[in-house]
């Protein structure tokens, strides 16, 4: 059977150019448009159903781009964001797809596009993968990040404001009289909520007259062990935290922990995420409303699919707030 990639490889061109040929879409020249349908006459490529219905508007489906299971950010994509999209849209009629990232820009969503399984996509990953949203941008295929988008990437996105967030959290704490406040990241750096979340912390000790510390700052991967293994390496310094920040549930409850076997009683904590976690274990928490940015990221995404023209991106901003429990200590009782 003749494939999408057959004719792309016969007529010297990607099969993007194949797909927008046959869709009558994409910025192609009518002289490569001509060139690709002769070699889908010539080799009798028949696209499957799924692409046909995809040209006259039939597949109402759209794709969620995840990390893989039994990866460290999985954890991210909790009941709430797939309740959240899956309500969403089966609200306007449509089905939801959920595709794995194995690596990288590895995720599979050519093929979904190429053969016509999406209309749209929603990604929820915390890596840059900028090759992929530009091709995206280029092929003016409708997509949404529920993440704030690298550096040099104009597309829809909603998302809390994490700098902001890690501002007023290590705030409240330099008003509660904390001088020694550590940070614990989510993930690698090089990740976007990473290396916001750490901004959004020096930010708030800078502009109130206290150093930053590199020594207090844990690069984890978002499990227990490394928040349990975060805050043994800051009570061995000289001049220890008494007060930690958490970028996730699973570090602050290996903090805990750590603090228990340290015999602490009273500890300064505040995580991320406001999950059942958070609130079974009485710790203070930033509320990330997921749910919130799940629906209106899918509200985005329809909006945008069913729009005829290119129009400039959205971006939505939700907001966040802490709520304080037992573990936000004023610094005298730590």
């Amino acid at each position: 059977m003749t494939t999408i990639r057959d004719v792309a490889k016969e007529a010297g061109v990607s099969i993007a150019s194949v797909s927008f040929a046959i869709n009558g879409t994409g910025s192609i020249s009518d002289e490569t448009r001509k060139k690709i349908l002769d070699v889908v006459e010539k080799l009798n490529y028949r696209p499957n159903a799924a692409a046909k219905g995809l040209v006259s508007g039939k597949v109402k489906t759209i794709g969620l781009i995840m990390p893989q299971p039994g990866t460290d950010f999985f954890a991210f994509a909790d009941s709430e964001i797939l309740e959240g999209i899956g309500i969403t849209a089966s609200t306007m009629g449509f089905n939801v797809l959920l595709s794995w990232e194995k690596d990288q820009g590895k995720s599979g969503i050519w093929d979904l596009i190429h053969e016509g399984l999406v209309r749209g996509l929603t990604f929820l990953l915390p890596s840059n993968d900028l090759a992929t949203y530009r091709k995206l941008n280029d092929m003016n295929f409708p997509f949404v990040l529920m993440s704030r988008p690298p550096e040099g990437i104009n597309c829809n996105w909603v998302d809390v404001d994490n700098m902001d967030a890690a501002y007023q959290a290590t705030l409240a704490f330099i008003r509660a009289g904390h001088k020694r406040i550590a940070f614990v990241s989510p993930g690698p750096v090089e990740y976007l909520v990473s290396k916001d979340r750490l901004a959004g912390y020096r930010l708030a000790l800078t502009n109130h007259g206290l150093a930053y510390d590199p020594s207090c700052v844990y690069e984890s991967n978002g499990n227990m062990e490394q928040g349990k293994d975060a805050f043994e390496q800051f009570m061995k310094l000289d001049d220890p935290p008494t007060a930690v920040l958490a970028g996730a549930n699973m570090l602050a409850l290996g903090i805990l922990e750590a603090a228990g076997d340290a015999g602490i009683q009273n500890i300064a904590l505040i995580t991320f995420d406001n999950s059942e976690l958070a609130k079974s274990y009485n710790i203070s928490a930033i509320d990330i409303p997921r749910g919130i940015i799940a629906r209106e990221a899918t509200n985005v995404l329809l909006r945008k699919i069913a729009q005829t023209t290119r129009t400039e991106p959205d971006s939505v901003v939700i907001p966040s707030e802490i709520v304080y429990r037992q573990t936000f200590q004023p610094a005298d009782r730590v």
